[in-house]
C-alpha cells in the first residue's frame, strides 16, 4: 500500500508539472486546500490536497518520510489499518488547517505522515512492555522537532501537522497492531478499508470527472474573462460598441459568465442600442464579479493586471 501511495503522489506531481507548473491557479485547479473554495462546496480539496506538492524538494522529503514511516506503520498495523490511519490523519490535518489557516493555500502529505508517526508513538505508549515501545519513543524527537520548526516557519502549515499527529495518536491508541484474530473484528477492518477506498475514489471522481474536458476554471481564465468583458462594457458605455467577433472571443469560465457573453451577443445583434438590456448585462457582470471576489478573496486581486 505504501508503494501505491507513493505512486499516487508522483502521478499528481507530474500532472501538476505538465499542466502548467506550480502556480497558485494550477495548484487550485488540481485540488489544493483553500478555505473559500472549500466553504463554497469543494470539500474534496480536504482530501486531494494531501496528494499534491509545491515543488520537487517538497515531494522528495515527504516521500522519503512516507517510505520510512509508511513501511514501519504498515508492518505494525497491516495494510488495511495503515491506509485508514493515513487517510484519516491527512483529512484531520486538512480540516484543522482549514479552520486555522482559512485563506492559506495548502498542499502536501505531511499531515498524513505526521499521523503515521503519531499512531506509532501512541501504540508505543500503550504497549510499554513490547518492542513497539522503543520504536514509538524513537519517533518522539521527530514529532517535537518538526512541530517546533513549523511553529517558527510561516511557510510551513503547522496546523496540518498538528491535526495529523493528534488524530494519528488517537487512532494509534484505539487501533491494535496486526490483524485481529476475532472474526467480526477482521470483517469490520475489511469493511472499513473498502469504505475508505470508496471514499477516496468518490472524492476524486466528483472533483475531476465533471471537468475532464477543460478542468477546473483557472484563476488566469477567470481574470482574462473579467478584464476582456470589462473592456467591452466600457466601450458600450462610451458609445463605441465592439464587433460581435470581439465578444465571440470571450472564454467564459463558468455558467454565469456564459450568460453574460450570450446577453452581449444578443445586445449587439439588436443594434447595441437597448438601454434596458445594457443595464441587465452590467448588473449581471457586477453580480458575477462580486461572487468571484468573495469566492477567491485576495487571489484574484493578485492576478489582476
Amino acid at each position: 500500500m505504501v508503494n501505491y501511495l507513493i505512486a499516487s503522489n508522483i502521478i499528481f506531481f507530474l500532472a501538476t508539472i505538465f499542466s502548467g507548473g506550480f502556480t497558485l491557479s494550477n495548484l487550485l485547479r488540481w485540488g489544493a486546500k483553500f478555505g473559500p473554495l472549500i466553504a463554497n462546496g469543494e470539500w474534496q480539496r480536504l482530501l486531494i490536497c494531501i496528494f499534491l506538492h509545491g515543488n520537487l524538494w517538497h515531494l522528495f522529503f515527504n516521500l522519503y518520510a512516507l517510505y520510512y514511516l509508511g513501511r514501519m506503520a504498515e508492518e505494525i498495523y497491516g495494510y488495511r489499518k495503515f491506509f485508514g490511519i493515513y487517510i484519516v490523519s491527512g483529512l484531520s490535518g486538512s480540516i484543522l488547517s482549514y479552520l486555522l489557516n482559512y485563506s492559506q493555500i495548502g498542499v502536501g502529505a505531511s499531515g498524513a505522515i505526521f499521523g503515521l508517526a503519531g499512531a506509532i508513538f501512541a501504540s508505543g505508549l500503550k504497549y510499554r512492555h513490547t518492542s513497539l515501545h522503543q520504536v514509538g519513543m524513537n519517533l518522539l524527537p521527530f514529532i517535537l522537532i518538526n512541530l517546533l520548526i513549523g511553529a517558527f516557519s510561516p511557510a510551513i502549515d503547522n496546523a496540518a501537522h498538528l491535526g495529523g499527529v493528534l488524530s494519528g495518536m488517537l487512532l494509534g491508541w484505539i487501533v491494535s497492531p496486526g490483524t485481529s484474530w476475532i472474526r467480526w473484528k477482521r470483517t469490520l477492518e475489511e469493511v472499513l478499508y473498502w469504505v475508505t477506498i470508496a471514499f477516496v475514489v468518490f472524492a476524486m471522481l466528483t472533483f475531476f470527472v465533471p471537468n475532464l474536458a477543460s478542468g477546473k476554471a483557472s484563476i488566469d481564465k477567470i481574470v482574462t474573462f473579467h478584464n476582456e468583458a470589462q473592456k467591452i462594457l466600457l466601450k458600450i458605455e462610451l458609445g463605441f460598441p465592439p464587433s460581435p467577433l470581439e465578444v465571440e472571443k470571450l472564454s467564459p469560465p463558468d455558467r454565469k459568465a456564459r450568460e453574460i457573453k450570450e446577453l452581449l451577443l444578443t445586445f449587439l445583434e439588436e443594434g447595441g442600442k437597448n438601454p434596458v438590456l445594457q443595464r441587465e448585462i452590467e448588473e449581471k457582470f457586477l453580480s458575477w464579479r462580486e461572487e468571484i471576489l468573495d469566492k477567491y478573496q485576495g487571489i484574484i486581486l493578485e492576478k489582476s493586471p
